[in-house]
């Protein structure tokens, strides 16, 4: 085994755990070492069936009865982006695609930072799952615009680590079916694309049993500090490659 592979493994089960965990974090920890190993066109259908597995075992379903109506509005926003996102991919370059990924990512960071006097309302949180769904599909790294929406909203990073994850498990499924219907790379790795699913669920189940320890303070700083890695990461990637 290679170390890059090694490194990857690794990767995949961290990132997995940090998604249930904290409500983020799986392509931003994983896809990097994934699109360098397997390129681009490859690693993003990959990362959204992995991340499909992920979101099915990190969904609670007593937030699908609670919050059912959050969750719905969402999930709409959500797949109007994915199919805006499908019909104007062709269109772009991936540097460009990459690079507006990362100015939608660090806007959601600079949001978190500044004193909001009320939360943002039904068509504000729609606009932001949208965006959202644009970055599922263009990159599979919606998980931080999810999140700052649904700060935004007025939601406890608490509830937002548990009701970002019935919505992701929609939107990444529909965009993993989408790109499987224009091309079938994803399946190209071969057999260690069952490993990596593998280590996906471990790590999912381990960050499912972690996950309601975790200070609330952490886990907001930590969605901060791994949302300006994928920044970085895709910003530095789309100069690489223009």
């Amino acid at each position: 085994m290679s170390v890059d592979l090694s490194i990857l493994m690794v990767a995949i089960g961290l990132g997995a755990t940090l998604q249930v965990g904290v409500g983020i974090g799986f392509s931003i920890i994983a896809g990097p070492p994934m699109m360098i190993l397997l390129g681009t066109s490859t690693a993003v259908p990959v990362l959204l069936l992995l991340n499909t597995l992920v979101s099915a075992v990190a969904t609670d379903r007593q937030v699908l009865k609670t919050d059912s109506q959050t969750i719905r509005t969402a999930i709409i926003g959500c797949l109007v982006g994915v199919i805006a996102g499908l019909a104007v991919y062709p269109l772009l370059s991936e540097a460009f695609v990459l690079m507006l990924t990362a100015s939608l990512l660090m806007i959601g960071v600079i949001t978190t930072l500044l004193p909001l006097h009320r939360s943002i309302g039904t068509v504000g949180f729609s606009t932001v799952s949208g965006l959202s769904g644009l970055a599922t599909v263009w990159a599979a790294t919606p998980g931080p615009l999810m999140v700052f929406g649904l700060i935004a909203k007025g939601r406890s990073v608490k509830d937002v680590a548990k009701l970002v994850q019935p919505i992701a498990l929609v939107a990444y499924g529909i965009a993993f079916l989408l790109h499987s219907l224009s091309e079938a790379q994803a399946f190209s790795y071969g057999p260690q694309l069952w490993v990596f699913a593998a280590l996906t669920l471990i790590g999912s189940f381990f960050g499912r049993a972690i996950g309601p320890y975790l200070p609330q303070s952490l886990v907001k700083t930590a969605i901060r500090v791994v949302s300006l890695i994928a920044c970085f990461v895709l910003f530095h990637r789309a100069f690489t490659m223009a």
